[in-house]
């Protein structure tokens, strides 16, 4: 996991995320994502806050770019990272 240590930094991830997303690099983009998680959960923020950053993330990759299949191509990457992560299947809404 990156330090953060400025709010920049976290501005830096989070249009990585989008450029990664918007080139069509999925997996790229989904680590981001679940690296955006870790540090939300670390910094106690709610989960519905970032329910709505992530929102945010997959709709800008998606005007950026014609790829398709965005929002199903991120879920079924983090789906893979947690599962890698955990040894397990977890499902999630």
């Amino acid at each position: 996991m990156r330090q953060m240590k400025t709010p920049d930094d976290f501005d830096s991830l989070v249009s990585e995320a989008i450029i990664e997303l918007a080139s069509d690099d999925i997996n790229k983009g989904a680590e981001c994502l679940v690296e955006i998680a870790r540090l939300w959960a670390k910094a106690g923020l709610p989960q519905n806050s970032f329910n709505n950053i992530r929102k945010y993330i997959i709709e800008e990759a998606i005007e950026r770019t014609d790829a398709l299949f965005i929002k199903t191509k991120v879920e079924i990457a983090e789906r893979a990272l947690r599962e890698k992560r955990t040894g397990s299947n977890i499902i999630l809404n």
